[in-house]
């Protein structure tokens, strides 16, 4: 049963955030190719990103298109050998309540917020 309810609510959730993330990656592209600050100072920097999206939104700025030129040329770096810098790399969460892993922590949430 709880795994249903986390399920529903995942589902519902998700499209929603997909779509606002995908915004903010295409307006400030920093967020989606890396930023060059001290961990200290991306969240402000997030921070401030969504509120200059909702400001944007607020003035009636159009959603941002995909930038077809840093894509390609991104694409063109990377089939050449040469190492870019933002590359994502994959983070799993922390550990929590003595599970362990992305599927642990997923277990935890449902344990902790779905019973």
């Amino acid at each position: 049963m709880q795994q249903k309810k986390y399920n529903a609510a995942h589902v519902a959730a998700r499209n929603c955030i997909e779509r606002a993330n995908g915004i903010l990656k295409r307006r400030f592209p920093a967020l989606k190719y890396g930023m060059r600050v001290t961990v200290d100072h991306t969240l402000p920097v997030i921070v401030a990103a969504v509120v200059l999206n909702n400001i944007a939104l607020m003035m009636g700025d159009d959603e941002p298109p995909v930038d077809e030129i840093l894509s390609s040329y991104i694409q063109r770096m990377r089939l050449q050998g040469t190492t870019v810098d933002f590359d994502p790399v994959e983070v799993a969460p922390p550990d929590s309540a003595g599970h362990t892993g992305v599927f642990g922590m997923r277990q935890a949430v449902i344990d902790s917020h779905f019973s």
